[in-house]
């Protein structure tokens, strides 16, 4: 239709004879070609248009979702908890030394001093922490701050102390945690803060490797920082842990050179000590608790060791004394076993049982050079924790014990741990 249009046009305007209709072909095929031409481009003009628009709006909603990420990060990476706590205590024997808190102190608990009741509260033991995820973008970048007021032995009086302070990177940590010789695996819930005798919560300031070789099975070995008593190279640590729905099994171990200064030079010993831990479930609501430890020559790593001074280069100890001939370094040693047991009454109550013994090598040359230091510790105590309501603990704890010197000195404990806590 369109050529017989263009030809009677052609031929109305011009006024030729039949004799150019091959001429006027020609035009009519290239006005086609032209018009397909224009529409072709006019196509790709198009393509070229929405793809544009497209490429816009792909990069518009990636800066947008770029903006909202880094707005948000701070808020989305950081977890905040803590916990508010006021603990009590009330001293019905042996007061401890210079009157500082009534938390388990049994390892310094005067012999001599006279007898009488005490009473002491304090919100030391409150806290408050951080967990930071995905630093630098990177989801195998995660660090914890968390600090409490537990200065001076409790004390406080609103110093920060800090209880964790790392960066774990995929299977290594750098900074302040447990240390591997501590027990928090397989240790009994306590009401006293300090935790029962035989019980480790160290913190010291490391760096840790990991090895997970499966979901039962890890360990974990790290160079600590033990104390100023100790060499210029840090403890080597090590903690096996086994673990599955009922029973968690925990092998430990440390070795660091000990170091004393004397008449301008120093007198090295090696320290060693292993650890051995367990939880079994006998059902979902109770439980068995297990530690042991045997030490030689260190008073950091497990709580209630502490005798004499701990400053650097000190002549005695807990963990050594110097010989009369300033030669050698007198090792103190020591086994202490603690057991539990834990029972679940419902989702509001719940108790606790534990018995504990230090008792320290009577025979060696250490215990000979320092009569007047401890000979054996026990304790034995028993507690009940209450929560009328998520997150809020209120908990009664009594203890019985008793600590022995050398030369056969005797205090006794009987003291009852009170605690109101709430957790964010």
């Amino acid at each position: 239709m369109k050529k017989l249009i263009l030809a009677a046009a052609c031929a109305a305007v011009t006024g030729t004879s039949f004799a150019e209709t091959s001429t006027t072909e020609q035009r009519i095929n290239l006005l086609e070609a032209e018009l397909q031409r224009l529409k072709q481009e006019v196509s790709a003009q198009k393509n070229t248009n929405i793809q544009l628009v497209q490429q816009q709006e792909q990069f518009n909603t990636e800066l947008k979702s770029a903006a909202q990420k880094n707005s948000g990060s701070w808020t989305d990476n950081v977890d905040v908890y803590g916990i508010l706590r006021l603990d009590g205590a009330i001293d019905f024997k042996d007061t401890t030394a210079a009157r500082s808190r009534t938390s388990n102190q049994i390892n310094k608990v005067p012999f001599d001093a006279a007898q009488g009741k005490r009473s002491d509260f304090t919100i030391a033991a409150s806290r408050i922490g951080f967990d930071i995820k995905n630093l630098a973008g990177r989801e195998d970048v995660k660090a914890k701050l968390e600090a409490d007021f537990w200065v001076d032995n409790g004390k406080g009086d609103g110093k920060l102390r800090i209880r964790h302070a790392y960066v774990n990177f995929d299977d290594w940590l750098f900074g302040q945690t447990w240390s591997l010789m501590s027990n928090m695996e397989t240790m009994t819930e306590s009401i006293d803060y300090t935790q029962f005798l035989g019980v480790s919560t160290t913190r010291l300031p490391q760096v840790r490797r990991d090895f997970n070789f499966n979901a039962a099975n890890k360990l974990q070995l790290a160079l600590e920082y033990a104390s100023d008593r100790t060499s210029e190279l840090p403890a080597l640590t090590a903690k096996y842990i086994y673990k599955n729905q009922a029973v968690l099994l925990m092998g430990q171990g440390f070795i660091n050179e000990k170091r004393a200064e004397v008449d301008n030079r120093d007198i090295d010993k090696l320290s060693w000590g292993v650890g051995l831990g367990a939880r079994y479930k006998i059902t979902p609501k109770q439980s068995v608790q297990a530690n042991y430890y045997h030490v030689k020559g260190d008073q950091k790593f497990v709580s209630y060791t502490t005798q004499g001074s701990s400053s650097d280069g000190a002549a005695m100890g807990g963990d050594y004394s110097v010989d009369l001939n300033n030669n050698s370094l007198l090792q103190n040693e020591f086994d202490s076993l603690t057991l539990g047991y834990s029972h679940k009454f419902n989702d509001q109550w719940r108790g606790n049982i534990a018995t504990s013994l230090m008792k320290f090598e009577d025979d060696s040359a250490y215990a000979k050079a320092n009569i007047t230091n401890n000979k054996q510790l026990t304790d034995h105590a028993i507690n009940l924790i209450y929560t009328p309501r998520p997150y809020v603990d209120l908990g009664v704890e009594y203890h019985l014990g008793e600590r022995k010197s050398f030369e056969g000195k005797t205090a006794d404990i009987s003291r009852v741990n009170l605690s109101a806590q709430y957790k964010f």
